[in-house]
C-alpha cells in the first residue's frame, strides 16, 4: 500500500491576552516632578483616563494617509534627518489634530519652570530603522530628535509653556520602544534630581503584526526577541510566534488554538475528490488580506523530504469564510493519489520592507 503524508514544516522564521492596550485619539505625555520624594511620575493623559506608559502602546495603521499613517520621504536635503531615502516609506504619528493616535506633551506641571527638557535616552526597533521627532513650520522641518546620525545630547525637545504636539516618525513597520529622559528647573531655581524615575519608555506598534505583538506581551517582554520575536515559542507548544500569528493562534495559550477559543488552528491533511479522483490536500486558516498583515502564505509540495526540491503549487479546492478577517482554505495537490509518496508544507514568510 502506498503511503502519503502531509508535513507542516515550521516557517522561516500566564497573562492577559491584552498585555499592553492601545491608546487612540488625543493623548498627552505628562511628567510631574514630586519634590517631596524627589522623583517623577509619568502619565499618558486621555479624555477618559490616565494611563501608565508601561501599560499602553500607540498603534499606527500600515496604509497610506489618510487611511493610515504611511507616507513617503520628500525630496530635499532638509529631510535627511528622517533616515530614509527620497520616496521611501515612513510611518508618522502626525502633529495635526486628525491623527489616529495623536501623541503630544502636556502642560508643564506646577512647581517647574519652562522649558522642561525631554532628551532621547534610547530607541529599540526593527533593524535598519530610524526614529525622529520634529515639527513643520512654514513647510520647513524643525528637528528635535533623530537617530539617523546616532543619539547624542543634541537629541532634545525643550518643551516651552503650554502643551505641544509634534511629528513622531519611523522608517520601518514593526514594534518600537522610545526612551525619553526628563529634566528641569524648579520654581525656586533648584534643578530636579536625576534618578531611575526620570526616564520613561513609550511603545509604538506599526502595522497589524506589531499590534498583535503588543496585545500579547507586556512591557518587560514585548521588545525581547527571545520571548516575543517571530521564532520564539513562549508557551512551549512547538508553534513559534510567527505561525501562531499566521494561523490565528495565541502565543500565550499552549497548543495551536484559535485565539480565545478551544478550536484547533492547526493545518489538517486529508484526501479530497476532484473529477472522480482523490487528491492529497491541506486545509489551513489564513488572513484574507495577508499583505496588510505583513506576511505571505505558500503551499509547497515534493515527493521526498529533501531540503531542496520543494515547489510551490497545487490548486485552491475550497475557500470557507470564517469572519471579516479570516478564511479557511483547502489546497489540493496537482498530482492525484496513487502516483507515489507526496509531502507538503506551508511556508509563512514575513514580507520584506518595500
Amino acid at each position: 500500500m502506498k503511503t502519503r503524508h502531509c508535513l507542516i514544516v515550521s516557517a522561516l522564521l500566564t497573562q492577559s491576552a491584552w498585555a499592553l492596550f492601545p491608546l487612540l485619539d488625543h493623548i498627552d505625555l505628562r511628567a510631574t516632578y514630586r519634590p517631596g520624594t524627589q522623583d517623577w511620575k509619568w502619565e499618558l493623559v486621555t479624555a477618559d483616563e490616565n494611563a501608565d506608559p508601561a501599560q499602553a502602546y500607540f498603534p499606527a495603521r500600515d496604509a497610506e494617509y489618510p487611511d493610515g499613517e504611511k507616507d513617503y520621504r520628500p525630496s530635499g536635503g532638509e529631510w535627511d534627518f528622517l533616515g530614509a531615502g527620497e520616496g521611501e516609506p515612513l510611518w508618522i504619528y502626525l502633529e495635526s489634530g486628525d491623527a489616529y493616535s495623536w501623541l503630544g506633551f502636556d502642560n508643564t506641571s506646577a512647581g517647574l519652570q519652562n522649558p522642561v527638557n525631554f532628551s532621547l535616552a534610547g530607541v529599540t526597533g526593527p533593524a535598519g530603522g530610524n526614529f525622529s521627532l520634529y515639527r513643520v513650520i512654514g513647510g520647513e522641518p524643525v528637528v528635535f530628535m533623530s537617530t539617523a546620525d546616532g543619539i547624542s545630547t543634541a537629541d532634545l525637545f525643550p518643551k516651552p509653556a503650554g502643551h505641544h504636539h509634534l511629528n513622531w516618525s519611523f522608517t520601518r513597520r514593526g514594534m518600537w520602544a522610545v526612551d525619553l529622559k526628563v529634566s528641569g528647573t524648579r520654581t525656586g531655581g533648584a534643578a530636579t534630581v536625576a534618578g531611575a524615575t526620570d526616564t520613561a519608555r513609550l511603545f509604538f506598534a506599526i502595522g497589524e503584526k506589531a499590534e498583535r505583538r503588543a496585545r500579547n506581551f507586556d512591557a518587560a517582554t514585548v521588545m525581547d526577541e527571545s520571548v516575543a520575536g517571530d521564532l520564539a515559542d513562549p508557551d512551549h507548544d512547538g508553534w513559534p510566534n510567527l505561525l501562531e500569528y499566521a494561523f490565528g493562534g495565541n502565543p500565550r495559550q499552549s497548543g495551536l488554538k484559535r485565539s480565545g477559543t478551544q478550536i484547533s488552528a492547526a493545518p489538517v491533511q486529508r484526501m479530497v475528490q476532484h473529477e472522480g479522483a482523490a487528491y492529497p490536500s491541506i486545509t489551513f486558516y489564513q488572513m484574507k488580506d495577508s499583505g496588510a498583515a505583513g506576511i505571505r502564505y505558500g503551499v509547497e509540495w515534493q515527493s521526498g523530504l529533501e531540503a531542496s526540491g520543494w515547489e510551490e503549487g497545487g490548486f485552491i479546492h475550497l475557500i470557507e469564510n470564517v469572519d471579516a478577517k479570516w478564511e479557511r482554505v483547502t489546497v489540493r495537490d496537482s498530482q492525484p493519489a496513487g502516483e507515489g509518496k507526496r509531502f507538503c508544507r506551508i511556508r509563512v514568510e514575513v514580507l520584506e520592507e518595500p
